[in-house]
């Protein structure tokens, strides 16, 4: 009788630490995978980039966030905290569903080339956002942001 005790509560012991272990698993992955849901819906302050402009920031590169490059972005959302953003570049994709052609008339001011914008976001801190560069037409910014990767959301902002 008591064996059966003793294996019966190693038994459950082993159970609860799997369950433990499945829960913290689940959260890990929750909190480092794509932001599927990500808030975008409140109003940005007046004095700071607005929803369709074109804006150069600073962006963390993935493999070492404590490094920054510059670069072209689309504004798409503010979350309270920051910004969501996609990044604008003229080179040519190597997967063409990963980004969406824009011809330079497309700006306002246009562009001095045609270029992509890419389909996965950034979440970035408002003090990368840098100076503004133009606004995106009415008609291209609805194609463009229609197509976002939100599996694929960088949130610099976790």
């Amino acid at each position: 009788m008591n064996n059966l005790i003793e294996s019966l509560t190693g038994t459950l012991c082993l159970i609860a630490v799997v369950g433990v272990i499945a829960i913290f698993v689940v959260h890990l992955y929750r909190s480092t995978s794509g932001t599927r849901e990500a808030r975008r819906d409140v109003p940005p302050p007046p004095d700071g980039p607005q929803v369709t402009e074109r804006w150069w920031a600073d962006f963390p590169h993935q493999d070492d966030p404590s490094q920054l490059k510059e670069r072209p972005c689309l504004i798409i959302g503010y979350s309270g905290t920051g910004y969501w953003v996609l990044k604008c570049t003229t080179q040519a994709p190597r997967e063409a569903h990963w980004r969406v052609p824009v011809d330079a008339s497309w700006w306002s001011p246009p562009s001095d080339k045609d270029g992509y914008i890419d389909l996965a976001p950034f979440h970035l801190p408002q003090g990368f956002l840098k100076r503004k560069q133009g606004v995106l037409g009415g008609e291209m910014y609805r194609h463009a942001t229609a197509r976002i990767r939100w599996d694929r959301a960088h949130d610099f902002l976790r």
